[in-house]
């Protein structure tokens, strides 16, 4: 018998559902939309995301692009689906006549788990009239597995994420405003958020304090309604006003269930604002900021704080933290991780251990984290129970800034609000002096250290960031070599030249370790502590810091393990490179080198805003000898958007495993 197309809806509907047990996905929805009698053939909801609606049509499928674009804009009726919101994002789908020639339903979910080809795009926007078509021709090919990524990212159009940034922008502008009058009145005010932020007081300081707090807020409302916790309208008084008190009560109460990284420092930055007339007048600005950024639907699966606090650290000059784009962040989670079977096992999954000890605001580990939690639902798994477990064991993100370290807390937390953990491995590095009177070169600080029993970073070295409700204590926290299946980096570029600093007079600066305001005799003790860690190692000085993160790489990777590195692209053929590419060429095998064919460096570059060619590499630890052989993508440009990346990544994987690569001695 042929199978109708609702009856096919409903099968892909109840896959798709399977796959992703946190989606409420439903076939032949009627009533669905408000004001008409329209119905999509699939509708997705989430909570935090934006609705997808799927279009199906049997090949060819005619009007299967004509009837997706038509649903832009429709608004969904929550009696009926129990979501609310306006239709953003319709896929187009075009099914094979195999699943039509199938005998019976049985046979349809046979065929659609083997893998049959299906084919889609996507349309977004909030009509037919301004509808943006993905890819702009023709149609992706793919599993339903695959369809399930794409309708993943489609639950965050690009569009709206770039609503987003704005409105964020716009209120850390305005809230930055007015703790500018607080800090300019009260010098306790100033002289706090300088010391929690380890930053000179400017504008930019004053704009990252901002964003910190707006990211908590954010995160206050998603956790409302679990744990006693109350949303910002209930915390406010009885006239609608949000007070310093009352925030920092509620704050303290999540304080006492878990997300100290998140909570502490923004609860900290809050309490410095006086006079508490001022804190009410930042809070109305920020709370409004955080409210519409929960509408949008976006808070929670983009970087959207990281995007914003990258451009305000003053310091990026000198500790070099430059921005991974998320699209980057995503091809090469992609690649690093592999799509094969057994995610459907939890232990595999808790026992895979991600670090990135440069993460800046996050965006890397949490792409590696986000494609993780992807194949462990794929294979019928359910992430948030192990969410716990992975951040208190297996998630590692180690920075020598409080505010980026609360950052990637906030990412990695994000992908599941509602689980509490007891503790996470989002670690503060000390950099500069410390108190027994030494110096510590921030993660670089574990090349020093030798033997796998004892814990590698010593009591003063780092500060573990729990999630009690006591203050956070230092901690030991055991990082022994060959421990991480994936290591994942975008470490920094600078070079070890020296420079005077006009600013500061006849002062010699050595680039490598500026940061921070360290001075002279502190730089230096950090070069030479640097260079007696680097020996025997890949490090080079001309090569710059980066050399050393990549030798920390290759120490912290297990066994069989992968690196996944953002590099500059000297590294490729730089002389002070070469012993880095031994290493690679020597050491490791499955070798992925990703270039940009583009005409200007801007657009070579995998990062935000370093103005350089870039180059990603993959390759995993190889326990026998390596061929030093190496595949070698050059692409005609850096992807868009995340789910371009995805797709982007696939087809490199498809054409690695099935296609036949040029080799160099080919011609």
């Amino acid at each position: 018998m042929a199978i109708l197309e609702s009856q096919l809806n409903g099968r892909i509907a109840t896959l798709l559902g399977r796959m992703a047990p946190e989606w409420n996905v439903r076939g032949e929805n009627k009533g669905a939309f408000q004001g008409n009698q329209k119905q999509p053939d699939i509708l997705v909801t989430q909570t935090g995301a934006q609705p997808v609606v799927i279009e199906n049509e049997y090949l060819p499928a005619n009007t299967v692009e004509a009837e997706a674009r038509e649903r832009l804009g429709e608004s969904l009726d929550a009696s009926v689906v129990r979501a609310t919101g306006k239709v953003n994002a319709v896929v187009a789908l075009r099914s094979p006549t195999d699943l039509n020639d199938c005998a019976g339903l049985d046979d349809v979910d046979s065929l659609l788990k083997q893998g049959v080809t299906l084919e889609y795009a996507l349309f977004t926007g909030p009509s037919d009239v301004d509808a943006t078509r993905f890819p702009k021709s023709g149609f992706i090919k793919g599993s339903i597995r695959d369809l399930a990524v794409f309708v993943e990212y489609a639950a965050t159009p690009e569009d709206a994420v770039r609503s987003a940034v704005m409105i964020l922008e716009e209120g850390v502008q305005d809230a930055a405003a007015i703790l500018r009058l607080a800090a300019d009145q009260n010098e306790d005010t100033q002289a706090a958020i300088v010391g929690y932020l380890k930053q000179s007081y400017d504008d930019q300081t004053l704009r990252m304090a901002a964003t910190i707090m707006v990211n908590a807020l954010v995160f206050h409302q998603n956790l409302a309604g679990q744990h006693g916790v109350k949303n910002l309208t209930q915390v406010a008084s009885a006239d609608g006003v949000l007070t310093q008190a009352n925030v920092l009560e509620e704050w303290q109460k999540i304080l006492g269930v878990n997300y100290w990284s998140i909570f502490n420092i923004a609860s900290d930055l809050l309490r410095s604002i006086n006079p508490p007339g001022m804190a009410v007048d930042a809070l109305k600005v920020m709370s409004r900021t955080a409210d519409r950024l929960v509408g949008l639907g976006v808070s929670q699966s983009h970087d959207l704080a990281g995007t914003v606090f990258q451009r305000l650290i003053a310091d990026r000059k000198f500790l070099a933290t430059f921005y991974t784009r998320p699209e980057s962040a995503t091809l090469l989670a992609h690649l690093a991780i592999p799509d094969d079977d057994g995610w459907d096992d939890p232990e595999r999954v808790k026992s895979f251990n991600i670090a990135d000890y440069a993460c800046g605001t996050g965006t890397l580990i949490h792409a590696a984290y986000r494609r993780l939690n992807q194949l462990h639902w794929l294979a019928g798994g359910k992430p948030e129970r192990l969410h716990a477990h992975m951040m208190e064991n297996s998630l590692t993100g180690c920075d020598v800034l409080p505010s980026s370290v609360h950052l990637t807390a906030s990412m990695l937390s994000s992908s599941h609000p509602r689980q509490r953990y007891d503790g996470s491995r989002t670690i503060v590095m000390q950099y500069g002096k410390t108190e027994q009177g030494g110096v510590s070169i921030g993660s670089l600080d574990l090349l020093g250290e030798t033997g796998a029993i004892r814990p590698l970073i010593p009591l003063h070295t780092a500060t573990a960031v729990t999630g009690t409700g006591e203050a956070p204590s230092q901690l030991d926290v055991d990082m022994p070599p060959f421990s991480q299946n994936l290591v994942i980096m975008n470490p920094p570029f600078t070079k070890p030249d020296s420079d005077w600093d006009g600013n500061r007079g006849d002062t010699y600066h050595s680039k490598h370790f500026h940061g921070l305001s360290t001075d002279r005799e502190t730089q230096a003790r950090m070069s030479a502590l640097a260079s007696e860690y680097g020996k025997g190692t890949c490090s080079h000085g001309y090569a710059g810091l980066a050399s050393w993160f990549v030798a920390l790489a290759d120490r912290m990777v297990r066994r069989t393990g992968t690196i996944a590195l953002v590099l500059p692209m000297t590294a490729l053929q730089g002389t002070s490179w070469q012993k880095v590419r031994q290493l690679i060429a020597g050491g490791y095998r499955d070798v992925m080198v990703l270039t940009i064919a583009a005409p200007r460096q801007y657009d070579q570059s995998f990062s935000a805003d370093t103005g350089m060619a870039e180059t990603l590499i993959v390759c995993r630890e190889s326990s026998s000898a390596a061929n030093g052989r190496g595949l070698f993508i050059s692409l005609k440009r850096r992807p868009e958007s995340e789910m371009e990346a995805t797709e982007v990544a696939r087809a490199i994987r498809v054409a690695a495993d099935f296609s036949p690569v040029r080799r160099l001695e080919d011609g």
